[in-house]
């Protein structure tokens, strides 16, 4: 992925903390509207602009020019320019552009020369970060609107004058400065102070530890820690990856521990992890972007998210059980586990922080972004009255500059979006390439969908999920919506598929984290990983069909949902493990993944069949417990005649 990262000290890496920390105190500052108070108003784009610089800034003082350079402690005269450059193009927008909006139809020379310092910074902070391969996107992008009009055919599109191309894509508010940047600025920003918050507190020990106290003593309980703990984590971290290498270095040793193989091992964390990108109410920084995009609240978002994600969750927790019952793993010893009373008065705070946050966003129907802040001011404030959760204060202040350096990478990821999503805009080809796949599917939903699918999981490879779900929102989802899927189901249907990409080969980074810490085959592991994310890769199809999985409908309808999915996810666990109160037969395991593959095809036209769904689950069970019964019995006697 990205360069290596400086280890710098003394004035540079307080220059570095002081850049990152006035990243959330701008945004506290902008968000709170404190500047009109004192008579100073300025244009959304002036604030961007200015977070922009910063980022760009400390990509160049923090990451090196190339893998294998020697100036990790230092940093090289080069760099330094491209710092001076990015303070001075930005410095210039930043406090030029109350006088620029007045004549921004007009190419003047200044502004076409800002666009092409902070286009090029842009594209050189993003191969710092993460690599050539958005790179080469956003370079074909801005090729293909510059010489869009030689080429024939769908893609042939109207000559556009380079000056007026690269100051719309950089100065105009549907580009880099545009929704998804915005987002970075100051939802995700808010939720990063607010995550590095808690962790400062010992949210994350009280977390961990509460997770091991409830789940350790349960057969398999290593595994069910994972599944659980990590489902939090990656919801506060944003990043599959990032998720596995915190909460997998403790969890995947303990799995191979108490039973469970190499591989399976690292499949569970990777999967677990990766769900908590899709769990609310955090949802990373791609929840809060379909909320911009769909002009809905935030909470709307969370809410609609919800039973696709449990159901997930469920998935993989009851095949997680079923291996620990197959292979007789035992639960982990209780003497090495945290004291169940002690772990609970530990998780207090953080579970009242929660409610802060969880109060504001969906009772008070606050932003976002404030709901994060009352919930990070609710987080100081219990840290002061709970002894052990007390900090020194230039903790709570060195907080700040890591939630800053956090935001740099999501940042930049959105504003390289942003440049695509302005040029699609700006030549047309959006809007074009929707009819044309809609055309090319000849009117078949299932096979647009599975473009999307396949689309979403191929560019993901390369490219963060925020950034796959801008381009392809923007790209295929209005062949979506005009082929009759409501907004919300096909934006939801791509935020899923572009964070499969985590899990799905050849490129599956949350799998490699994985495996490489349980020390495993990655193939093998990747394999398995698929199996226990079964569930992700089925319910989208579903809920595009079904409303009602996204808790749209009547109660009933939403009910009636829950209940098929939870019987569609019994059969498919139980034929995917290949056991289910006791062994189950290849033929009954064939079967059993059908009738939950069937149970999900019927439930998407058909709500009313939860009701067959669960009088054939409900006659499977009965099925399985007396056979298993009579094989008990059969043995006991084989034991008794010995």
């Amino acid at each position: 992925m990205g360069n290596e990262s400086r280890q710098l000290e003394g004035a540079v890496l307080g220059l570095v903390y002081f850049l990152a920390a006035l990243i959330p105190v701008s945004v506290v500052i902008y968000t709170a509207r404190l500047l009109p108070e004192f008579g100073l108003v300025i244009y959304k784009e002036q604030f961007l602009v200015f977070v922009l610089t910063l980022c760009l800034a400390l990509t160049f003082l923090r990451k090196s020019a190339f893998k294998s350079s020697s100036s990790q402690t230092h940093v090289p005269w080069y760099d330094w320019i491209l710092v001076l450059l990015a303070l001075g193009a930005g410095g210039y927008v930043s406090f030029t552009y109350h006088k620029m909006v007045a004549t921004m139809g007009l190419v003047s020379d200044d502004k076409v020369l800002v666009s092409v310092i902070g286009l090029v910074l842009l594209l050189e902070a993003t191969r710092r970060l993460v690599g050539w391969t958005m790179v080469c996107v956003g370079l074909m992008a801005l090729a293909y609107a510059q010489f869009g009009h030689l080429l024939s055919g769908m893609f042939e599109t109207r000559q556009i004058n380079w000056s007026r191309m690269v100051t719309y894509n950089f100065l105009g508010v549907g580009a880099v400065l545009g929704t998804p940047l915005y987002v970075a600025a100051t939802i995700v920003t808010a939720f990063v102070l607010f995550g590095k918050m808690l962790f400062l507190t010992g949210g994350g020990d009280a977390i961990s530890n509460f997770s091991f106290a409830l789940m350790g003593k349960r057969r398999g309980g290593p595994a069910k820690v994972a599944v659980f703990s990590s489902a939090l984590f990656g919801s506060l971290s944003g990043s599959a990856s990032a998720n596995v290498a915190t909460t997998g270095m403790l969890t995947i040793p303990m799995m191979k521990r108490v039973g469970y193989s190499d591989a399976k091992s690292g499949a569970i964390e990777a999967v677990a992890s990766t769900g908590g990108l899709v769990l609310p109410p955090v949802m990373a920084a791609t929840g809060f972007l379909m909320a911009e995009f769909l002009g809905i609240p935030y909470a709307s978002i969370a809410l609609a998210a919800a039973i696709p994600a449990l159901l997930f969750y469920f998935c993989v927790y009851l095949q997680v059980d079923l291996e620990a019952a197959k292979g007789n793993i035992l639960p982990y010893d209780a003497s090495q586990l945290p004291d169940m009373k002690t772990a609970g008065r530990q998780v207090i705070p953080v579970a009242l922080a929660f409610g802060v946050l969880l109060y504001a966003l969906f009772v008070l129907t606050q932003s976002p972004e404030n709901s994060a802040f009352a919930a990070t001011l609710a987080t100081v404030v219990l840290s002061a009255l709970f002894p052990a959760m007390r900090q020194n204060w230039k903790n709570y202040l060195k907080v700040l500059a890591s939630a800053g350096e956090a935001v740099v990478f999501i940042a930049i990821m959105c504003a390289m979006a942003g440049l695509v999503v302005g040029v699609l805009g700006l030549t047309g080809l959006g809007s074009s390439l929707s009819q044309n796949l809609l055309q090319l599917a000849g009117g078949s939903v299932w096979l647009l969908l599975i473009f999307a699918a396949i689309g979403c999981i191929v560019l993901g490879m390369g490219v963060p999920v925020t950034a796959t779900y801008i381009i392809l929102i923007i790209l295929v989802g209005p062949a979506l919506v005009t082929a009759g899927i409501s907004e919300l189901s096909a934006h939801m249907f791509i935020f899923y598929f572009g964070t499969l990409s985590f899990l799905t080969p050849p490129v599956c980074l949350a799998v490699f984290v994985a495996a490489s810490i349980a020390e495993s085959n990655p193939w093998k592991t990747a394999l398995y990983a698929l199996r226990f994310a079964a569930m992700a890769y089925m319910i989208p199809f579903v809920f595009v069909f079904n409303d009602a999985f996204l808790m749209q409908g009547t109660a009933m309808e939403v009910v009636m949902a829950v209940f098929s999915g939870i019987a569609a996810v019994v059969f498919l666990s139980a034929g995917l493990v290949g056991y289910f109160f006791g062994p189950v037969h290849p033929v009954e395991r064939w079967l059993a993944l059908a009738m939950g593959i069937g149970i999900f095809i019927v439930a998407s036209v058909m709500p009313l069949s939860f009701a067959g769904a669960w009088l054939l689950l409900g006659l499977w069970l009965l099925s399985r417990r007396q056979r298993n019964h009579s094989r008990l019995r059969q043995q006991q006697s084989l034991n008794v005649t010995l």
